[in-house]
């Protein structure tokens, strides 16, 4: 099943000649992952995600993730997209 994960990140970063600077950096993958994929595992893939978008940030002020499952209903049944 298609899973698209994204994370923000959001953070406050030293610029020559400016008193105040903020940058920000948004990550979205798309894997094609089992049915029976655990939480945890998906949970993993999250934290990864997290530790490549705080990458460029000494203290990151917001780091945000969503994941999400796209699915339909078709004859009753539950249908993973992708």
């Amino acid at each position: 099943m298609k899973i698209e994960f994204e994370v923000r990140a959001f953070g406050k970063v030293e610029v020559d000649g400016t008193e105040d600077a903020y940058n920000s950096t948004e990550l979205m993958r798309v894997h094609n992952l089992p049915k029976d994929t655990t939480l945890a595992e998906m949970e993993s893939i999250l934290a990864a995600l997290f530790n490549e978008a705080e990458g460029g940030y000494a203290h990151p002020e917001q780091c945000l993730g969503k994941i999400t499952i796209r699915a339909k209903k078709d004859s009753g049944e539950v249908l993973y997209l992708g």
